[in-house]
């Protein structure tokens, strides 16, 4: 099994990010500069709220230090090519959304080993206290997330016929990638999904506290409500593949991944939740 975590899930990563690169170009990157307020708002939440969010729900229900990090990865994750999709079907502000995405996918490389190295270091005692290589971990996030993101954007500048290949790979690198996972968990089914199920009260938690700040703080600071909807969206459909990748290579740890094996299948349904009330809400207020 030690292949699948060393070398298929990080092959799968890298297609991954691949394959999101194939979607960006420098644009992405200065539309900050068009929405100044709602992206400084949206990367707060994303970077610093709720990965403290996720770690008040790792220190209140006394979770192990492999379970804490595992729901503070989570937390503590950008989004991913999806909440672009689910933006695109809400009606919202598809620019914006992809313009966090990219943003905070370069950003994360610096903020998620600080957040799970610090959660450690706080659900650790000091017998089982655990550190992470900060300086390792962010060098592998490097080469397996803003490397092939950076080569993808280079090879759709170049060759821009690239960019009909970008659903193929994605589609093959997201399957392989969770076919791999599967396997992973089952090879010990019980105790591992016994553990996924230890961390679904929190998983649920941290996806509602998502949805309520991800559109209320925006909207308290004014924030227009297409664009409250779209960071709301961004924060609550994480880019999962990363956790696991974060569980199994950095961490070393299954049970590290728990917690996104229980959000695989609660944030969709969120996410299609918050996609419906806006569109219903938007559809109210055309036709007053």
């Amino acid at each position: 099994m030690q292949i699948i975590s060393t070398l298929i899930i990080p092959i799968t990563m890298f297609g991954v990010m691949f394959s999101m690169g194939l979607t960006l170009d420098k644009g992405d990157f200065k539309r900050v500069a068009v929405y100044p307020k709602a992206s400084v708002i949206a990367l707060v939440i994303q970077l610093l709220i709720m990965p403290l969010v996720g770690i008040a729900l790792a220190l209140a229900f006394g979770l192990s230090p492999m379970l804490a990090a595992g729901l503070v990865a989570v937390a503590a994750c950008p989004g991913g090519t999806l909440s672009n999709v689910m933006v695109h079907l809400a009606k919202a502000d598809t620019a914006l959304s992809i313009t966090l995405t990219a943003v905070a996918s370069f950003v994360t490389l610096v903020t998620l080993p600080l957040w799970i190295n610090y959660s450690l270091s706080l659900t650790g005692t000091s017998a089982t206290n655990i550190d992470m290589p900060i300086l390792r971990t962010a060098a592998q996030l490097g080469v397996f997330t803003v490397l092939p993101v950076s080569l993808g954007m280079i090879a759709v500048a170049y060759k821009p016929v690239l960019s009909k290949w970008e659903p193929k790979i994605t589609q093959v690198s997201t399957a392989a990638m969770l076919i791999s996972f599967v396997v992973l968990v089952m090879s010990d089914a019980d105790k591992n999904l016994d553990g996924a199920a230890s961390v679904v009260v929190p998983s649920i938690l941290l996806l509602l506290s998502a949805i309520v700040i991800g559109y209320g703080l925006p909207r308290a600071f004014g924030v227009a409500k297409d664009r409250s909807a779209t960071i709301c969206i961004e924060i609550t459909l994480k880019n999962i593949l990363l956790a696991i990748f974060i569980a199994t290579n950095s961490l070393k740890s299954l049970e590290a991944s728990y917690t996104a094996v229980a959000m695989t299948g609660l944030m969709l349904p969120c996410a299609f939740l918050v996609v419906l009330a806006y569109r219903r809400s938007a559809r109210l207020a055309a036709s007053i």
